[in-house]
């Protein structure tokens, strides 16, 4: 006999809302002002450039979800962000354990990430969101620190 499931799914839309919303309300008050963007199939957080961004990123196809920091700058910028944090991978794991990877990624891009199975329930979200956060207060100090002096650290007008 199968188990009755006990929680109400989640559309995409709801789960990434939840994600972030959560990750907002829990990030360092000190470390913001915060800027969020979530749409059904991504969402981001993000308190300078919005190139360089916390991300949650649910594939249920796959049966994954992905969450992180994103360096979606150019090809230079990442590389040199990417550097740093390799070069701080002691302190990413002291502060996040053994699960972040430190990758290049596709187009130039590079991220501090890490996967988690896809479920789509309340609880699922908001301990992707309290997670999410957790790399906001772990990582955020660094890629400021990081940050080189040439990168614009800037928030667009046009995104909400």
């Amino acid at each position: 006999m199968v188990a009755a499931r006990t929680t109400k799914r989640l559309t995409s839309a709801d789960l990434v809302r939840i994600v972030v919303v959560t990750a907002r309300a829990h990030a360092p008050r000190r470390l913001g002002p915060y800027r969020a963007l979530h749409l059904s199939w991504i969402g981001k957080l993000w308190t300078g450039n919005d190139d360089l961004h916390y991300e949650v990123w649910p594939r249920p196809k796959l049966g994954v979800l992905e969450l992180g920091l994103h360096f979606e700058a150019d090809a230079l910028t990442n590389a040199r962000l990417l550097a740093a944090f390799r070069a701080h991978r002691r302190d990413v794991r002291a502060a996040l354990g053994q699960a972040p990877l430190i990758e290049p990624w596709d187009r130039g891009w590079a991220r501090v990430y890490e996967i988690h199975p896809f479920e789509d329930d309340r609880p699922a979200a908001e301990r992707y969101g309290l997670r999410l956060a957790a790399y906001v207060t772990a990582l955020e100090p660094i890629l400021r620190d990081e940050l080189p002096a040439d990168v614009p650290w800037r928030i667009r007008a046009t995104t909400p």
